[in-house]
């Protein structure tokens, strides 16, 4: 597979015994690693597992991974996005699966999982090349598509009675569940900390710390892909979408889309 890189924010490619070391890899925002054959040793935030065919891990920019003890054969496929487009990516997907993999990053597909991982590597490699405008849009899909048969894959019940989050993290998670689900009416801070229980301060110190993001960075984020969202799967006019997300009027809700996304809302809708 050759390297391919998207201006969108996408790069796919595989690695070999030659192309690794032990030193820690640069991740993006998101990466997802496929074992497709061979074996090799992945350094996980200094937890090592052992993979082999079939094997996946997710990870990013806030884990420190490495490769080592790979076989002569090894070959690992990978798949980077960058941060604007994995929020993209997201916005349909459940929470609780991005809770699930951050402590669980590795999976071990069985034949069945295998064979349905390489249909999504196949289609996704033939929409990759696609010279076409829409080619952002469908890798997105796909994206997503992956990661939802990931949910069908993993045991949340199980993941629920295992788990052992600190009192941060579980905030954490709260803030981020309500953002998604409060984050059309409520742009500020201190709705949430309100709705926490907390300062806006200490939600701002535990959002840095475990989200790497301050809880305004968070909040519009979620907002720009709920804009994003209106823009490119409705005919909503911008002074629909600005009633729909509760700003004061369009021009407002403009410069905000503006200033997040060096577009206007129109030259969005338009790509």
């Amino acid at each position: 597979m050759q390297t391919i890189k998207c201006s969108y924010g996408v790069e796919v490619g595989q690695l070999t015994s030659d192309d690794l070391s032990n030193y820690p890899l640069v991740l993006p925002y998101l990466a997802v690693f496929y074992v497709e054959k061979g074996e090799v040793d992945f350094n996980i935030d200094f937890k090592n597992f052992s993979l082999y065919e079939g094997g996946v891990v997710v990870g990013g920019e806030d884990n420190i991974v490495s490769l080592s003890n790979p076989s002569d054969d090894v070959v690992i496929a990978y798949y980077f996005v960058e941060r604007d487009f994995a929020s993209n990516i997201a916005y349909v997907l459940p929470n609780e699966l991005f809770g699930y993999l951050h402590y669980n990053p590795v999976m071990y597909l069985d034949s069945e999982k295998k064979r349905a991982f390489a249909i999504w590597r196949d289609l996704f490699l033939y929409c990759i090349q696609l010279p076409n405008l829409k080619a952002e849009k469908i890798i997105c899909n796909q994206f997503q598509s992956l990661f939802l048969i990931m949910t069908e894959w993993v045991c949340f019940n199980e993941f629920v009675i295992e788990k052992n989050y600190s009192r941060q993290e579980e905030l954490c998670w709260k803030f981020w569940d309500l953002i998604t689900q409060y984050s059309k009416e409520y742009r500020e801070v201190s709705f949430y900390a309100d709705k926490l229980s907390i300062t806006p301060y200490y939600l701002s110190q535990i959002s840095k710390e475990f989200l790497h993001y301050s809880p305004k960075e968070l909040i519009n984020r979620q907002v720009v892909l709920n804009i994003k969202h209106y823009l490119a799967n409705t005919d909503l006019s911008v002074s629909q979408i600005a009633d729909e997300m509760n700003f004061v009027d369009p021009s407002y809700l403009g410069r905000f889309f503006k200033r997040e996304t060096n577009l206007n809302p129109l030259e969005f809708r338009k790509k």
